[in-house]
């Protein structure tokens, strides 16, 4: 019997490592290439899964399933990768004022649901955390490693003749990439800084116009900075000052700044994903999570499997399919 041939996914970016991870999960033969030149935006990412969103605190996109299998996933993922990066943790939204402390109780009839816990200072939201990204790609990379699954290499057309598919998990770089940037990306550069003070809370993600996040080594994180103009990979003066404002605006007042950390989120103009295999081609694509990886690549890449094993159609919103017009094959 005529052994098949493996898919190829490109990229171990939060997406392409996710994807990696279920297509073991689903017995699906595969190589994951990285590029040694590319910049990994994933590395700076802050990680933080939350499922309330805006000022109205709605729950975010299709809240319910996501969150109810990113938690399964990332636990178990722990376990076969013998290391500790998956961090459920309380978050705290303050009312930013008492007009719209006000506002928001008049509507807590409406705005109620199961993430929230309303108290006299501002709500609590359940099943928040955060996702240490750099431990899961590190971890991850050296399981695939063991098992012959990974190359730190660059992709080249003429290797896609080896694989019975290939997958671009690129993140921002598919904007450069012939097959992919006619694609209706809308990109935004984000910054955040790592930083030393005693005065936050570490009970906590705090979340008011920005995030204060506790790390393990007793620093903390604040972001996130949103910029659309430009992508270099370099900190910008403006971003440390909007930055050390958002410090301020949260209470904290002495610190000491320690690293800044710079990355491009691959977000898109209708804020879905592009996921699935291109009609009648071998290429496909895992991308599009914007700011939201961590809690939307598991429940996505899981989707992805059943599709590609022909069990379940992707859902229309999210499917590569509806850009099918885009593509000349």
């Amino acid at each position: 019997m005529k052994k098949s041939k493996p898919y190829l996914i490109v990229g171990q970016g939060v997406a392409g490592t996710v994807l990696a991870h279920h297509f073991l999960l689903a017995k699906i033969p595969f190589q994951i290439w990285d590029s040694p030149i590319h910049f990994n935006s994933s590395y700076a990412a802050g990680g933080i899964f939350n499922p309330v969103t805006g000022r109205k605190l709605e729950k975010t996109w299709l809240a319910d399933e996501l969150f109810d299998y990113l938690f399964p996933f990332y636990q178990q993922l722990e376990k076969t990768l013998n290391a500790s990066f998956f961090h459920p943790m309380p978050l705290f939204r303050p009312f930013a004022n008492a007009e719209m402390k006000q506002w928001l109780l008049d509507r807590k009839s409406e705005i109620n649901h199961d993430f929230l816990t309303w108290t006299d200072d501002g709500v609590w939201v359940k099943q928040a955390g955060w996702l240490d990204v750099a431990s899961l790609l590190h971890h991850s990379k050296n399981y695939f490693e063991k098992q012959g699954f990974y190359t730190a290499k660059t992709f080249q057309e003429a290797d896609a003749m080896d694989f019975e598919g290939v997958v671009f998990c690129e993140g921002f770089h598919a904007t450069q990439n012939s097959l992919w940037n006619k694609l209706p990306f809308l990109p935004a550069k984000g910054e955040l800084i790592r930083f030393q003070s005693n005065e936050p809370s570490r009970d906590c993600i705090l979340n008011k116009n920005g995030f204060i996040l506790p790390l393990p080594d007793g620093a903390f994180k604040v972001g996130a900075t949103y910029r659309w103009d430009e992508f270099t990979q370099t900190p910008t003066a403006s971003s440390r000052e909007e930055l050390i404002g958002k410090l301020t605006s949260m209470g904290v007042s002495n610190f000491e700044l320690l690293d800044t950390y710079v990355g491009i989120r691959p977000a898109t103009q209708d804020r879905r994903p592009f996921v699935g295999m291109l009609s009648g081609n071998k290429r496909g694509i895992f991308n599009g999570f914007g700011s939201k990886g961590v809690s939307l690549s598991p429940y996505f890449a899981h989707a992805f499997t059943q599709d590609i094993l022909g069990e379940k159609e992707l859902q229309a919103d999210v499917s590569i399919r509806r850009y099918s017009h885009l593509f000349s094959v």
